[in-house]
């Protein structure tokens, strides 16, 4: 009996010292990886580990992530529109000041003073139906200078009277030869129906009473002649 245990005995214990320990280490982490396979364990452990950070993040991002997005999407073309329309405001300003300094008349002295006002002297004369003068005279007074200013006028061979009353009015051609007994307009080299007269207020001698022919030529009546004057220099 004894030698039949041993001999069983022998038989199991012999082949386990021949296997290599480094066969078994191998045959073991199989063992365990195949029934971890087929248990499924620590799956769970894995799926819990996970669903903790993946599920917040996927959760909370976009919540926290589109406000911010969609604010400077809607503040930038405001800021912009308002950058934009300032600089719009300034040029329609500019644009409309110019145009008004454009449009604004400039100063002229000829609308604002009578086109009268100046330096004028004889150039020649003319005589009327009815004259008391003679051709000496009249020749005598070419080249007399006149001067009609707001603050002054010189007349009938230098005199000065301070602060003119220039008086103005019109009269018809018919009125004109009616005051000088059949002397017309066109006698004169004037082709209108009307003309403009001035009167000196205060004023007596020859230049105290003058007609606007254009407006560089005056007539001076005097003495049924009528003298005709040019202008030297204007207002200033």
């Amino acid at each position: 009996m004894k030698k039949n245990y041993f001999k069983k005995k022998f038989s199991i214990t012999f082949p386990l010292s021949v296997i290599d320990r480094k066969d078994i280490v191998l045959l073991i982490g199989f063992i365990l990886v195949l029934s971890c396979s087929i248990t499924g364990c620590g799956s769970n452990n894995q799926q819990q580990s996970i669903l903790p950070v993946t599920e917040p993040i996927a959760r909370e991002n976009p919540a926290q992530e589109a406000p911010v997005q969609e604010a400077p999407a809607q503040e930038a073309p405001a800021q912009e529109a308002q950058n934009q329309s300032v600089p719009e405001k300034v040029e329609t300003e500019a644009e409309t000041e110019t145009e008004a300094e454009t449009d604004a008349p400039t100063p002229d002295v000829s609308s604002s003073s009578p086109s009268y006002l100046g330096t004028w002297q004889i150039t020649s004369s003319t005589f009327g139906a009815y004259s008391a003068m003679s051709e000496e005279d009249c020749s005598a007074l070419v080249g007399t200078r006149f001067e009609y200013f707001k603050d002054y006028a010189i007349y009938d061979d230098q005199h000065r009277l301070d602060s003119p009353q220039y008086c103005e009015s019109t009269q018809t051609a018919d009125d004109f030869s009616s005051i000088y007994q059949g002397t017309s307009l066109e006698t004169l080299g004037i082709s209108r129906d009307s003309i403009q007269v001035v009167a000196i207020e205060n004023a007596s001698g020859i230049g105290d009473t003058f007609y606007i022919k254009d407006e560089n030529t005056l007539i001076i009546p005097w003495d049924g002649v009528f003298f005709e004057v040019q202008r030297i220099s204007s207002d200033s």
